[in-house]
């Protein structure tokens, strides 16, 4: 366990983020259990001036962090590939793959209501089409969800932090907002989510712990 920690702390300093669907505050995986599935993000954005769009798909796999009869926490990494288009169609990039890491959990996670924290992101491969390219594209976020639950379904939404950047451009503004809806039942967990930065995005992702 502290190996895990140790190695997941490493990553977290040394690799660029990227984001992806926030979530509420308390995550799937349990104490000591492993969290994996499939997710989807349509990301749309303004880059300077340029409307952007990219379809992720990808597969999650997490790891419930935390002591027994406290707020969850949970590490996980995620993986998949991702396409890059402008709206004028000038850009039309094919799909490249992408990793990210993050980290999240609850600092109060009571029987009705909850808030916490999640850090989380990753790094692409490049981008070309009609001579051009779109190199180093990173971003790093962290958002604030405050959730409130009732049997399986929790509503949550909160603030986010972030900057995106490439070697040349960036998405535009610092600040934004999401907001969601997750289901559990039993060891399936699922999350679909809206988030407004510079632009909507939406997505979400199905999981199963074990």
């Amino acid at each position: 366990m502290k190996k895990f920690i140790l190695v997941f702390v490493f990553l977290a300093v040394c690799t660029p983020a990227f984001a992806f669907h926030i979530g509420p505050a308390t995550p799937a995986a349990d104490h000591g259990e492993v969290n994996f599935g499939v997710g989807y993000f349509l990301y749309q954005a303004e880059w300077d001036g340029f409307d952007v769009e990219q379809n992720r798909g990808y597969v999650h796999l997490g790891y419930g962090l935390g002591i027994e009869d406290e707020p969850r926490w949970e590490a996980y990494i995620r993986g998949g590939a991702a396409n890059l288009e402008t709206a004028d169609e000038n850009f039309d990039a094919d799909f490249e793959p992408f990793g990210m890491i993050g980290i999240k959990g609850a600092f109060h996670d009571g029987e009705h209501f909850g808030w916490g924290m999640a850090l989380q992101g990753g790094i692409f491969g490049d981008f070309e089409d009609n001579g051009g390219m779109v190199e180093d594209l990173w971003e790093i976020e962290a958002g604030f969800p405050f959730q409130m639950g009732a049997g399986p379904f929790v509503l949550y939404a909160g603030p986010v932090f972030y900057r995106m950047k490439s070697e040349r451009i960036e998405e535009e503004d610092n600040f934004g907002g999401f907001a969601g809806l997750a289901i559990t039942l039993g060891p399936l967990s699922l999350e679909l989510e809206g988030q407004l930065k510079s632009d909507i995005s939406a997505g979400g992702n199905l999981t199963v712990q074990f």
